[in-house]
């Protein structure tokens, strides 16, 4: 079967036979196999029957891109976006949202999904995710019966189970098809210091060795700090020795984004990696988008293009927005030869490279460093090898002698990935509008999910429903009759809606101007990070301490409630560290004058105040548009929304 000019592979043509047929369908291949093929089919035959058609994906960059994609594909008529940040023709024939509002918008307003025929899960597996995967599950669960489902997943371990359990609670047949194979197959090295670039065969040969060496060095060498783990210093530069290769375009993971920016300044200023046209074109195109991204006076410009005219640059989620959209337009032009990057280039984004490179095989979780998994391997290396380009992907892994052993390697290497396992537990939005829509009949929802499917008993999920109701009951959400008028106010709000509830009724919002008002939204959505963050001692003196104070005593009551239920706590606390620097920004301070208050990177601070705007804009939504705090709370939003903050007018920038 032939599709826009090319021969479909099997697991291809296997998955639209089962879209045409009006099925829904699992796809489960590895990353760079082209499953996104399978949703342009579903998106032309939409458009042919003349229906709509939405796809999700679990985070904004991905939503942001595939925008851009389907406008060049099907015309700005065609596509609209629905993200926490921006809504742009949401009532277009393709429609991308995130998952978080495909799911509130099931319980908002319904209505708005009867002419779809199919969702699209980008990466389905992210069901199994712990902060996140409720929403997956809640979406699969409650979503009209006249949905179907194009699922598209990594490979994973218990596919089998996710399609019965999807076909036992959908009225459509659930079809799977999996495949194992690439494209454009991958060749996986190793290295060490010595021998140097090695297969994984020997692995136990080439470890051992380095793992005595390593013990013999630290004995002559301790580290004064403690004995504070230190990697060795390598005496080979496996960078320059791909580049030397030709192994380009690389990219280079590291979790580090420090080191990203380190590692792009060393080998921006070592190598040369363009010929003269070739800089001269990733100049003019780098000009081209600062000046339609405005940022041409920004300070990091010229930094950042001096890199791109040596072929060498940097991506994480610290550096602004619309530096993170350059360096990916970039790349994507095959003129930008090294990339170091984070995690933050692995996920659904199609930007393949000629090579992969591992700066090392553990991560840190937030509390300790851990190998990282198997699944997240394989969806980083396979980034590696660009159809119709190359025969083969390369990827490179640089081991650490002190902390890997044969068996995590080859753990990480080759072992299967693991099941998803179900993240089941409805959030007290989820669980007020489930009792406004279905009563008492509210414990069937539970006994649909994945978590008693896999279970074989829905005792667990109805003991967290539990919990819930009692809790929301305690604290007045819920009486005798159904829902209160509390109740009622939480369920047109979608995140952070405790918080905002509670903060709302015992009205702390009240008397508040709009510079207040957005400080204390801040206080809910800001969590400084273990590394970095404002400093703590710089607050602003804005908002009144009886109001921060009554805040805080009506959450602190709320986890009381959570403990006595036997409830996880929910809540975090409020966090006003984020408060001065809002206060100079909606004053009317320039980003770069933001520095001296914080050591927030500049693509923190961003999705800082983008998460404050979604908070206002539930709050503004939530009540009558004449309401004093209504009012406040757009005013807010306009003072906030600017330069580089406007998510809208960056995204506009295609």
């Amino acid at each position: 079967m032939r599709y826009k000019g090319f021969e479909l592979y099997p697991f291809q043509e296997q998955a639209i036979q089962s879209i045409e047929r009006g099925h829904s369908v699992i796809v489960s291949a590895p990353t760079g196999a082209g499953k996104t093929v399978i949703a342009e089919y579903a998106i032309d035959a939409a458009l042919r029957n003349q229906r709509r058609i939405v796809y999700t994906s679990p985070i904004k960059a991905l939503s942001n891109q595939k925008y851009r994609d389907f406008m060049e594909s099907y015309g700005d008529d065609k596509v609209g976006i629905m993200t926490g940040d921006v809504t742009i023709n949401p009532t277009a024939p393709i429609l991308i949202m995130t998952t978080e509002i495909f799911r509130n918008t099931i319980f908002e307003d319904v209505k708005r999904l009867d002419n779809i025929d199919y969702l699209v899960f980008d990466e389905v597996h992210y069901l199994g995710d712990p902060d996140r995967g409720s929403v997956w599950e809640e979406t699969i669960i409650f979503a009209p019966p006249n949905i179907r489902f194009i699922a598209l997943s990594a490979t994973i371990g218990n596919l089998d189970e996710l399609t019965d359990w999807m076909t036992s609670i959908r009225d459509t047949h659930v079809d799977l098809v999996h495949t194992s194979e690439r494209p454009v197959p991958l060749h996986r090295f190793l290295f060490l210091d010595e021998p140097g670039i090695f297969e994984p065969k020997d692995l136990k040969q080439h470890l051992t060795f380095a793992r005595q060496k390593a013990r013999t060095v630290r004995h002559h060498h301790r580290d004064r700090r403690g004995g504070r783990h230190r990697p060795p210093q390598r005496k080979r530069d496996l960078v320059r020795m791909l580049v030397r290769d030709r192994r380009m375009p690389l990219l280079y993971f590291s979790f580090s984004r420090r080191k990203c920016e380190t590692l792009a300044r060393r080998y921006q200023r070592k190598l040369k990696l363009l010929e003269p046209d070739e800089e001269r074109r990733v100049l003019k195109l780098f000009d081209d988008l600062v000046k339609r991204y405005g940022a041409s006076t920004h300070p990091a410009t010229p930094v950042l293009r001096e890199h791109a005219r040596r072929g060498v640059l940097y991506h994480h989620a610290g550096i602004m927005p619309i530096f993170k959209d350059i360096v990916e337009r970039l790349f994507c032009s095959g003129l930008v030869k090294l990339l170091f990057t984070t995690e933050t280039f692995a996920l659904g984004v199609n930007m393949p490279a000629r090579c992969v490179v591992f700066d090392s095989l553990w991560k840190f979780d937030g509390v300790d460093m851990k190998p990282m998994s198997s699944l997240s391997f394989r969806q980083m290396a396979g980034r590696a090898g660009r159809q119709g380009i190359d025969t083969e992907g390369e990827v490179y892994a640089i081991l650490d002698p002190e902390r890997d052993t044969p068996k995590i390697v080859n753990a990480i290497l080759h072992k299967n990935p693991g099941a998803v396992i179900s993240q089941f537990d409805l959030g007290y939005a989820t669980t007020l509008n489930l009792k406004r829509l279905m009563g008492d009949r509210v414990e069937e929802a539970v006994k649909k999910s994945f978590s008693a499917f896999q279970r074989k008993s829905p005792k667990h999920a109805i003991k967290s429903l539990h919990q819930a109701l009692a809790v929301l009951q305690g604290r007045n959400y819920l009486d005798d009759d159904g829902l209160t008028g509390k109740g009622r106010f939480c369920t047109r709000l979608a995140g952070f809606e405790i918080h905002l509830t509670e903060l709302f009724w015992e009205g702390c919002f009240e008397d508040l101007d709009p510079l207040q008002c957005a400080l204390l939204a801040a206080s809910i959505v800001y969590e400084e990070r273990s590394r970095g963050g404002p400093p703590q001692r710089i607050q602003s003196s804005a908002l009144p301490s009886p109001v921060v104070n009554r805040a805080a005593k009506r959450l602190r009551a709320f986890r009381r409630s959570e403990s006595q239920c036997g409830r996880e706590h929910l809540l975090k606390p409020l966090d006003f560290g984020l408060s001065l620097v809002l206060e100079a920004w909606m004053m009317g301070d320039t980003f770069q004058r933001l520095r001296g208050l914080t050591n927030m990177q500049d693509g923190d601070l961003v999705r800082a105040f983008r998460l404050t705007i979604q908070v206002l804009r539930q709050l503004s939504w939530a009540l009558p548009h004449d309401h004093h705090v209504s009012d406040a709370c757009r005013t807010a939003i306009q003072l906030i929304n600017r330069d580089e903050v406007d998510a809208e007018k960056q995204l506009r920038c295609v």
